[in-house]
């Protein structure tokens, strides 16, 4: 794992200034040991290295060639596959780092390298023949770098710590970036905008190309050309994905050092990844270490449908598969307060899920802690491999597949009822009711703490409806291909998951890797028909029918969905007097009392305190806490 920076001047004659390079690279001391800064014809570029695998050990960056200089943040992933067709015997492709790897492959195929490998990279190449700067991004985007440019010079970092280091980028928040973030605003003409005012982050499948001339941003991975797969039966589907989703786990247990651990929940996804890794490093007398966040309180915020205490479930998963270290997480020394500080010190941006950073800082200090640098996780799982299905009956009714509508009838006649007729008669009007039930033109009061001077300021109404947004949140919209959506790599957040998680890891000293977002999987399941995740009426029939022996019964057939944190309610109390300085410093601070509607924050605290419910707790994470959040990250403009 390595973090790295750099400066491009467009004027040749300009050089970077060495000291503007060293004050990014102190900045970006997270990511590990300084390992140098090279500097040619207006380019300067610099890294740094923590080593994650064994073939680290061989790492130098930047990597200095003949014809390009290389720095990034590199896994591949098939590491023999690629070697050989680089022509390489196995003994050198071994002993290769990732980096070198990759160097080869732009080598052999320059940009066109991204379409030909795997894994979980960012990296900036400058051709030296060329005179060009190349910044590219993996397809899933499992990584993260940040850009701004000033039509003189382009500055670029894997951290915004980094970025925002260097004299000449200027800090400045960004409204309209704010106001989505507290009113959470699906618009994919924004979502490589950060909170900072002309930084941008560079998405996900995707490269910046700069030269002298100026810089332009290439999708090289398009996801929406694949062809959906249309093979007989379900088993051929099954094999596939229990191959892929096997080879993917196995791929991230590649490290240096020390155990492999687990962010583990109650759920098919991180429950799926233990069953796949567990087995595997059994073959190496190694355990898996699963950290499970539990409740320290009365779990009285989760609604009926939610599971509010994932511990007992996720408990009787491990001793199903077996090999597991279980730890559950109570995260009694760890304050909310203290931990969103932690959050913005880590990442210099506020997150969506405030309500969740006291649990996750807890697991990874402990991962760290066990000696652990690789984190596994199933962040991406909902929308890859236990993806629901919708139920549609309909394109096998047109393309004349009597046996897979069978299929779906063996479900039972109400489910096919409730999917496929009355839902679809009936979404209209619930769309209308749920309208009516929400404020007029303002239906985020509900849900957000934003101030109506910045709902003006960013004119948001009519952003959202630019967008497509949908503030009930009941239609999807914003998303160029309904995929896009289902896969989330166009919503708030999704291009800044990667990122978060690189940035995290390299606070803690850990790679995070998450198997449910490989490329190669995400690929499989995107062609998959829906017909096979709604298999024969059952939901996420994909995962369940494909590995029906990994997870015990009352795991793979749970119809609860989880919700950690679901005594964050009783957490808010038990540090109200940190939370009233808290919004007392919010008040006084001329931006956050400008963007934000610190009364309403007020009264859902005073709301919390008369009793903890799943309302009042749906009312703590949207308002108060993610309102906390983005305030205390105002407060420091």
């Amino acid at each position: 794992m390595s973090g790295f920076f750099g400066e491009l001047n467009f004027a040749g004659e300009s050089q970077p200034r060495p000291e503007d390079m060293a004050r990014m690279g102190q900045a970006a001391i997270n990511w590990g040991a300084q390992s140098g800064v090279w500097q040619e014809n207006g380019v300067a570029i610099g890294a740094r290295l923590r080593c994650m695998s064994a073939e680290v050990a061989f790492e130098v960056q930047p990597l200095v060639q003949h014809d390009m200089v290389l720095v990034g943040h590199i896994r591949l992933d098939d590491r023999a596959g690629l070697a050989r067709t680089l022509g390489l015997d196995a003994a050198q492709g071994s002993q290769l780092p990732d980096s070198q790897l990759f160097a080869l492959a732009w080598r052999r195929w320059g940009a066109a390298c991204a379409q030909q490998v795997n894994g979980d990279w960012v990296c900036a190449i400058w051709d030296r023949q060329a005179q060009s700067l190349w910044l590219g991004r993996d397809a899933a985007g499992n990584s993260g770098l940040y850009y701004w440019q000033d039509g003189r010079r382009l500055v670029f970092s894997t951290s915004l710590k980094a970025m925002l280091a260097h004299p000449a980028v200027p800090m400045q928040a960004n409204a309209y970036a704010i106001a989505r973030q507290l009113t959470v605003v699906m618009d994919q003409a924004d979502e490589n905008s950060t909170p900072y005012l002309g930084i941008h982050r560079l998405p996900g499948g995707h490269a910046l190309h700069g030269n002298r001339q100026g810089l332009r941003l290439d999708a090289w991975w398009q996801p929406e050309r694949l062809v959906e797969l249309d093979w007989p039966g379900e088993d051929r589907y099954h094999e596939a994905f229990r191959a892929l989703y096997s080879q993917a786990v196995a791929d991230r247990l590649r490290k240096n050092a020390g155990p492999v651990a687990l962010m583990m929940s109650a759920g098919l996804d991180s429950g799926s990844v233990a069953a796949l890794a567990a087995p595997k490093l059994a073959k190496h007398g190694e355990a898996l270490l699963a950290y499970v966040a539990v409740p320290r309180f009365d779990a009285e915020g989760a609604a009926s449908q939610r599971l509010g205490d994932e511990g007992p479930l996720a408990c009787a998963a491990a001793e199903h598969i077996g090999n597991i270290k279980f730890h559950a997480v109570n995260s009694a020394g760890v304050g909310i307060v203290s931990s969103i500080a932690r959050m913005l010190d880590v990442h210099d941006r506020p997150g969506h899920a405030a309500c969740n950073q006291y649990w996750m800082q807890d697991i990874l200090q402990q991962a760290a802690s066990s000696g652990a640098n690789v984190l596994l996780t199933g962040q991406g799982g909902n929308a890859t491999v236990s993806w629901t299905g919708t139920g549609a009956i309909w394109p096998d009714l047109r393309a004349g597949r009597l046996e897979s509508l069978m299929a779906t009838l063996q479900g039972g006649m109400w489910p096919l009822l409730k999917n496929h007729f009355l839902k679809p008669v009936l979404r209209p009007l619930r769309q209308q009711v749920r309208r009516w039930q929400l404020p007029g033109t303002m239906p985020w009061a509900a849900y957000a703490a934003i101030h109506p001077g910045l709902v003006a300021e960013t004119n948001l109404y009519q952003r959202m409806r630019q967008a497509g947004h949908d503030p009930a949140f009941i239609s999807p919209g914003g998303a160029r291909h309904p995929k896009i959506a289902r896969f989330r790599l166009c919503q708030l957040g999704a291009a800044s998951l990667g990122s978060t998680w690189m940035e995290a890891g390299a606070a803690y000293g850990l790679d995070v890797r998450d198997p449910t977002r490989d490329r190669r999987v995400i690929e499989f399941c995107w062609r998959v028909p829906d017909r096979i995740f709604w298999a024969g009426g059952i939901q996420r029939g994909l995962i369940r029918k494909a590995m029906p022996d990994c997870l015990p019964p009352q795991v793979l057939h749970s119809r609860h969905k989880g919700l950690q944190a679901a005594d964050i309610g009783y957490r808010v109390l038990a540090e109200r007097d940190a939370i009233e300085s808290a919004l007392r410093q919010l008040e006084h601070h001329p931006l956050a009392n400008a963007w934000l509607d610190v009364p309403k924050m007020r009264a859902v605290l005073t709301a919390l305190g008369h009793g903890v419910t799943p309302a009042t707790t749906q009312q703590t994470v949207s308002i108060l806490l993610r309102g906390l959040g983005v305030g205390l990250f105002l407060t420091r403009f």
